[in-house]
């Protein structure tokens, strides 16, 4: 696609009536329709293409490579995942940091559980493994072994098409078993709201698709919940109803749903979700502190991602807050070469007392907590949040490739297509 009507008031609205367009769609009981604000005819309405060969979503004006993506994923439907062994799911609560690496440190950071990203435990152009064991991991990332380790599928779309891509070949979810993680989170496979909604069905099955992959290969795996409309919402709590072994789900409010009238949306639908949803679910969160009340109330443990703490350190940035004061990211004096173990742990812990404090003050804990008291959490880096109307322009122009077999069987039933 080379370019998309961002500019139209395009997010769902159920208020509205399904764009007349949408009824003869073959899709209409996956996708649900358009429901917009602006009376768009279809999401086709979204496609500028003058030349579809180039366009990087999965939309059937590309006839061949659509038909490819299809068979790749058997079907936009969920109703085709099967059964995949009940595992044991760890108990974790409050705050976990995120970590990206070592970054000028020499001691060991020492807390129950760390998240790290899925994204830098392969090579991204071949696919293969880094490490092959939890003390690799817990050596290149600079914590001690004794952590849990959460692996976190969260990223730009570039890195995880690359796992989408070589993952089978490479049998990644085996060896990522092997380094012993607590839990994996589903890649956020990304659902745009300004694109042909065939995109969104291919993402939100290879996440279902994800999800399965890594419970049979014996890795507890929290399910990423990326919508976009009420039925997708749906669909979603659907097939946690008929899969038992979900016990565990993730929500990023960092990017597309940083948004306030978008996140109040998703909120809404979390705890709609959950509450009609038979058993009670863990949620993990990236981003959406001001939610956490919320989300507390209505999810058995929610558990907050610090993905500032870590970013914020590598910065020399200090924060300084206390109980009632609001935070304050100071400069950090440190000589050149100075270790950054102290300014780590500082962060951490001081941002897992704030989110705390919060989380108490809203359920009307009249006690006033220390800094010793609380138990660790992180922001999101404001800056690193790309504007809602802007999605779709961030996806990156590299196409992942599909198997060959795949590619032959999209030739053949195209060119009968076009007789």
């Amino acid at each position: 696609m080379n370019g998309t009507r961002s500019e139209l008031p395009i997010y769902h609205d159920s208020s509205v009536p399904i764009s007349l367009g949408c009824k003869p769609c073959p899709e209409l009981g996956l996708c649900g329709g358009l429901q917009t604000a602006k009376g768009l005819h279809n999401c086709q309405s979204f496609c500028k293409c003058t030349n579809p060969v180039k366009c990087q979503f999965v939309c059937p004006q590309k006839l061949e490579d659509f038909v490819n993506r299809v068979q790749e994923i058997r079907g936009f439907t969920l109703q085709n995942i099967p059964p995949v062994p009940n595992l044991s799911f760890p108990s974790i609560r409050g705050v976990i940091p995120h970590i990206y690496g070592r970054s000028h440190r020499i001691r060991r950071l020492v807390v129950p559980a760390v998240s790290i990203p899925l994204i830098k435990l392969f090579y991204r152009k071949t696919g293969l493994p880094k490490y092959r064991s939890k003390s690799e991991v817990a050596e290149a990332f600079g914590f001690d072994p004794s952590a849990q380790i959460i692996i976190n599928g969260v990223s730009e779309d570039q890195p995880i098409e690359d796992y989408w891509t070589h993952r089978r070949a490479t049998h990644l979810p085996e060896f990522l078993a092997l380094l012993k993680p607590a839990l994996i989170s589903v890649p956020n496979y990304s659902v745009f709201t300004n694109v042909p909604r065939w995109d969104d069905l291919y993402s939100i099955k290879r996440i279902a698709i994800c999800w399965q992959e890594f419970m049979l290969a014996g890795i507890p795996a929290s399910l990423h919940l990326n919508a976009r409309t009420d039925t997708d919402w749906m669909r979603w709590t659907d097939f946690i109803n008929k899969h038992p072994e979900v016990h565990s789900v993730t929500f990023e409010f960092a990017t597309g749903a940083a948004h306030k009238e978008r996140a109040d949306y998703h909120v809404l639908n979390l705890i709609k979700l959950a509450s009609n949803v038979d058993r009670r679910l863990q949620l993990f969160t990236r981003g959406g502190l001001q939610y956490l009340e919320q989300l507390d109330a209505a999810f058995d443990e929610c558990v907050f991602i610090d993905t500032g703490s870590y970013v914020k350190t590598t910065k020399r940035r200090k924060l300084e807050w206390g109980p009632e004061e609001k935070k304050h990211w100071r400069s950090a004096k440190t000589l050149k070469g100075d270790p950054l173990d102290d300014l780590l742990l500082h962060n951490i812990r001081t941002t897992e007392a704030m989110v705390d404090y919060t989380r108490r003050l809203r359920k009307g804990v009249s006690e006033r907590p220390t800094m010793e008291t609380l138990p660790a959490v992180g922001f999101p880096n404001p800056k690193q949040i790309p504007l809602p109307w802007l999605q779709a322009e961030g996806r990156s122009h590299k196409k992942t490739p599909v198997p060959q077999t795949v590619t032959k069987a999209g030739r053949s039933l195209a060119r009968s297509a076009t007789r």
